[in-house]
């Protein structure tokens, strides 16, 4: 949680102005991003201890960690925008999610003796599932990434205020088709907890890994405990090498369907050869039990969720941003057009275990004055000596340099002011989310999908965006550059309603008949088809599905009985007169 005391601090070209919290790696602080123009945007800054950045094994795979969760562009994966160094600290910058992880949720209502709801439980896990689904199966230039997360637990699932759910921290994801080097066997990382059989038995693991670990997510969020703690780390992981899933959650939870205690234990089978295959078919799993409680939950139902669980913790927080508005920052110092010098960050996926100490990381030194006056006198030299060089061509040439115009005369007035610069085109960087959109601008279509930048923009016009992405609604926004030079566009498109189901159809109404029975001389009961009707002859308007039946009449007074074959048509009446006694 935040800390009271923290004094808002420079760190680069971002302003430190709040400390989330610290662990026993590197330190989270809430962050304000300066750019040009007045250009703010709120990240959170996640920097390295300094004493792990002389590690050299560690810094290789904090830069490995940012440069594969920069290759993951998704509504439910934190987004990671910047790795760099200032200093002697390594740090990232990420997405910004105001809201609380999984672990807490789980915290705040089993200190109040609640749960989750199924329906939440259900949906939040349905999210997660559809981040792993992406991050597994992500590609790069077209080649797969092979990722896994390895530490999914509750700490790592983040929902915010506004019912967003975010897997964060691929701090251990493993990339096997891009790096060369391999986890030792028997290295094990993550939570103890949250690993899966095959991963305690230090074996290769593979996308399976995570599936197993949603299943330990989805299980305590339903009951509100741990499912493979115990008393020591070794206990723990004995726990989860034989993958006992005891309580059944519905021995500890009465409201868990048998459906949904199936998923949970399907994706804690202990050979992983009878788990979900993917992330995606767990997901598909979840959204069955959920339509099946005929419950419809979204971002709209979880935001109330959490506005409810953590009323008060929303209204400090409220609190503290308001006081925070008033307060003063420091501003670093105004950003260029050139990249930082400390700036490492690649859009690509890493392609070596790592850097060697000091390549590229490290910052460009600064000259100093003696330095810099020395590199101005001999830049003035070189460019005396290209004069000389030029004179000499010339003449070589026969000809001469240019004339140098003469300066007007006296009386001639001052000189005409210099024409207007010509304006600078305008740049306008597009996002969304989910990324992929087709952007078309002024009413026609750039042949780009989101994230995307488009340039050489008339800055003195109103330009109009329209996004579209399949399974969304059309997004469209008017933009004026004014001043800018740089415009940031970040949409946030709506899914559309899921398709009302079909109609169930019509019923078939079978085709009817109408019969009368009668018998002569005397009453009789009547049998159709070995069933006794609730009355003797004479029967009228009798109505049945056309066909043919058997008619028994009989008078048990008389000992007299008859019986009959009758078939009746659709629409049509049969009369029916049976003599008993002639």
């Amino acid at each position: 949680m935040s800390e009271s005391w923290f004094t808002p601090q420079v760190f680069g070209k971002y302003v430190l102005t709040e400390r989330i919290g610290a662990g026993g790696m590197a330190e989270i602080f809430r962050a304000t991003a300066f750019g040009v123009e007045g250009f703010t945007k709120e990240v959170c800054i996640k920097r390295i201890l300094p004493t792990l950045s002389s590690d050299e094994t560690f810094v290789r795979m904090f830069v490995d960690e940012a440069k594969i969760a920069v290759s993951l562009h998704h509504a439910n994966i934190v987004q990671v925008f910047d790795l760099g160094r200032i200093g002697e600290h390594y740090f990232i910058a990420m997405e910004l999610v105001r809201g609380r992880d999984l672990l807490q949720v789980i915290n705040q209502l089993r200190a109040q003796k609640l749960r989750i709801p199924v329906p939440i439980a259900l949906y939040v896990l349905s999210e997660v599932l559809r981040g792993l689904d992406y991050a597994h199966r992500v590609k790069v230039e077209g080649r797969p990434l092979g990722l896994i997360h390895r530490d999914v637990s509750p700490s790592n699932i983040l929902i915010s205020w506004e019912g967003e759910v975010k897997v964060a921290d691929f701090g251990i994801a493993k990339a096997a088709a891009v790096k060369d080097e391999k986890t030792a066997t028997g290295t094990m990382k993550g939570k103890y907890g949250y690993m899966s059989p095959e991963q305690v038995r230090g074996e290769r693991i593979d996308h399976r890994s995570d599936v197993f670990a949603a299943g330990i997510l989805l299980y305590e969020s339903l009951v509100g405990a741990r499912l493979f703690k115990g008393e020591t780390d070794l206990d723990t992981l004995e726990r989860v090498r034989a993958a006992r899933v005891n309580p059944l959650p519905s021995q500890v939870n009465k409201e868990i369907p048998a459906s949904v205690e199936a998923v949970i234990l399907k994706a804690l089978s202990l050979d992983r050869e009878k788990r979900f295959q993917t992330a995606g078919a767990m997901r598909d799993a979840l959204l069955d039990c959920l339509y099946a409680l005929g419950q419809r939950v979204d971002a709209k139902v979880l935001s109330a969720f959490m506005g409810e669980t953590f009323a008060q913790a929303i209204q400090e927080e409220e609190e503290r941003d308001r006081q925070r508005a008033s307060l003063s920052l420091p501003v670093p110092p105004p950003a260029t057009s050139l990249p930082p010098a400390s700036s490492v960050l690649s859009s690509g996926p890493p392609t070596s275990p790592g850097l060697p100490p000091g390549a590229s990381l490290a910052p460009i030194p600064r000259r100093s004055p003696v330095q810099l006056a020395a590199w101005i006198a001999g830049m003035l030299f070189f460019l005396g000596g290209v004069a000389v060089i030029l004179v000499f061509f010339f003449a070589r040439q026969g000809g001469s340099p240019p004339p140098i115009p003469a300066p007007p005369p006296a009386d001639a007035g001052p000189p005409p002011p210099p024409p207007p610069p010509a304006p600078v085109g305008g740049t306008l960087t597009i996002g969304s989310t989910p990324p992929g959109a087709t952007i078309s601008l002024d009413g026609a279509p750039t042949g780009r999908v989101t994230p995307a930048t488009l340039g050489d923009l008339d800055r003195a016009k109103t330009h109009n965006v329209s996004l579209e992405l399949a399974g969304h609604k059309p997004w469209v926004k008017s933009v004026e550059f004014g001043p800018a030079e740089t415009l940031v566009i970040d949409a946030q498109l709506t899914p559309l309603p899921p398709p009302e189901p079909p109609k169930p159809p019509e019923p078939v109404r079978p085709a009817m008949g109408t019969i009368n029975i009668n018998a002569v001389p005397v009453w009789a009961w009547v049998y159709i088809d070995g069933q006794k009707l609730d009355k003797p002859t004479p029967i009228y308007n009798l109505r049945l599905k056309a066909g043919t039946y058997t008619v028994r009449l009989e008078n048990p007074r008389l000992k007299l009985a008859k019986t009959e074959k009758v078939t009746v048509k659709k629409n049509e009446t049969v009369d029916l007169v049976v003599r008993l006694k002639d």
